[in-house]
C-alpha cells in the first residue's frame, strides 16, 4: 500500500488505508464479529416478524416486498459481506429513526422507542466501527499515523 492510498478522517484526522477485499477477508477483523452477528440476526428476525404481520393484517404486496423482505435480504447481504448491505441497512436505519420522531407525539409506544434506539446504535457503529470498515467498505484506521506525529 502506498501512501497516496491513504486519506485522512473527516473528524478524527486518522488516515483511511484502502486494501483489497480479499487483504481484507484475510485479517482476523475481517470476519465478522459478535456485534455484527447481532445486527444480522435483528434484521433477519425483523425481516421475518414483519412479513408475518404485514401478511396477516392484508398488506398489499408492495408494502410486503419493502417493509418485510428488504430487512431480510438486508440481514442476509451483511451476512454474506456484500458492500451494498451497509448502505441499505444504514438508509433503513434512518427512516426508522424518521418514523420514530413523526410518531413522538401520537404513538409512544415502547416498540418503536427500542427500535430507535437499536437504529441509532447500528448507525454508529455500521458507519464508525473497524470491523465495518474493513469488512464493506475496505479500508482501516491508520492508528499509528498518531505516533508519527
Amino acid at each position: 500500500m502506498t501512501d497516496n492510498n491513504q486519506r485522512p478522517d473527516a473528524y478524527s484526522g486518522i488516515p483511511w488505508v484502502n486494501v483489497t477485499p480479499t487483504q481484507a477477508r484475510a485479517h482476523p477483523k475481517g470476519q465478522l464479529g459478535v456485534i455484527l452477528y447481532v445486527i444480522i440476526a435483528y434484521l433477519v428476525l425483523s425481516g421475518l416478524f414483519k412479513l408475518w404481520a404485514f401478511g396477516t393484517a392484508g398488506y398489499p404486496i408492495g408494502v410486503i416486498a419493502l417493509g418485510a423482505t428488504l430487512p431480510l435480504v438486508t440481514g442476509l447481504g451483511l451476512w454474506a459481506r456484500m458492500p451494498w448491505a451497509i448502505v441499505v441497512a444504514i438508509i433503513m436505519a434512518g427512516f426508522t429513526l424518521y418514523a420514530f420522531v413523526r410518531n413522538i407525539g401520537t404513538n409512544p409506544d415502547f416498540l418503536l422507542l427500542a427500535d430507535a434506539l437499536v437504529a441509532v446504535g447500528m448507525i454508529f457503529y455500521l458507519i464508525e466501527g473497524d470491523r465495518p470498515n474493513l469488512i464493506y467498505r475496505h479500508r482501516y484506521r491508520k492508528y499509528s499515523a498518531l505516533k508519527d506525529e
